[in-house]
């Protein structure tokens, strides 16, 4: 196996590289004056399996771009077989046709990915609400992994986990809140939520929270409306102490500073999407994908 990347995930595809002892594919890569994307593939990769590591979070429809670009340079070197380690998928979130005349964007991002020419795709805690199983959303071979094992280990070994009771914003987020809640032997309560718009969300009563710490998980914080509401409503009935452990951190619209005005104390949150609060790296559970 080899590994290539795009431009938004090359730190955690050489981290993965590393770990699993792969190499690496260079890619040079430019703009046109008009804003059109070129790149060139710097290594030999005929007969070869390569993975292209391309995450789609905050600019995914040049991210999507990029990452078609590489696989058909790809594929066009001669490659034998190309895998997708997509660790954000963005357009995920819309798994429905709420509303009459929207696009069903899950099942159509999964179509522009297989057309790209990718053979098998991998991504971590993707949205999968409707769907129960990632195969039902593409029809090549497909993963889906989770990061929260390893971000409850993280959480275990750097705060005092004792006495705390893990939340999930909704019900949504109770397939991650429940492994968080097993890793930490804490008490585990799901919330219901109600949304209003893009950017505003009703949270049911959190009343029957108890206790001197609260670690809120989720598989992203986009503009941290939902996460917002339910810290105020935890500090106000007495919970001192309100963390956050999510695997992917999108913070748009100053979501950080907004957070921690509402009371939150930390944020921990993994490099499928590179920022300052990525502590966690998922690395370890991509190297292991791709060795099978």
């Amino acid at each position: 196996m080899i590994i290539t990347y795009g431009s938004s995930t090359e730190r955690l595809a050489r981290r993965t590289a590393e770990i699993g002892n792969l190499r690496v594919v260079e890619i040079n890569r430019r703009l046109f004056p008009d804003g059109e994307q070129y790149l060139r593939l710097l290594g030999d990769v005929e007969g070869e399996d390569v993975a292209v590591f391309q995450s789609l979070g905050l600019n995914p429809d040049r991210s999507f771009m990029e990452y078609a670009l590489l696989v058909d340079a790809l594929k066009g070197a001669g490659c034998r077989s190309v895998t997708g380690v997509v660790p954000y998928l963005a357009y995920a979130r819309q798994d429905r046709r709420f509303n009459k005349g929207e696009p069903l964007s899950a099942k159509i991002i999964a179509k522009l990915i297989e057309s790209a020419g990718t053979d098998r795709i991998i991504t971590i805690d993707m949205h999968l609400h409707r769907f129960r199983d990632i195969n039902e959303v593409f029809d090549i071979p497909a993963t889906n992994l989770t990061a929260m094992n390893l971000l409850a280990e993280y959480y275990a070994n750097s705060h005092d986990a004792c006495n705390s009771v893990v939340v999930g914003p909704d019900g949504e987020s109770e397939q991650w809140a429940k492994i968080v809640a097993d890793k930490l032997s804490a008490r585990c309560h799901v919330l219901e939520k109600e949304r209003l718009g893009d950017r505003e969300v009703q949270i049911s009563d959190t009343a029957s929270i108890q206790g001197a710490r609260a670690v809120l998980v989720d598989d992203m914080i986009s503009t941290g409306k939902t996460m917002i509401e339910v810290i105020i409503r935890l500090k106000a009935q007495g919970v001192r102490h309100v963390d956050a452990l999510v695997t992917h951190s999108l913070m748009v619209d100053d979501a950080y500073p907004k957070l921690r005005g509402a009371g939150l104390s930390e944020l921990i949150s993994t490099d499928t999407v590179e920022g300052p609060q990525s502590l966690v790296s998922v690395a370890p559970v991509l190297a292991k994908a791709l060795k099978h």
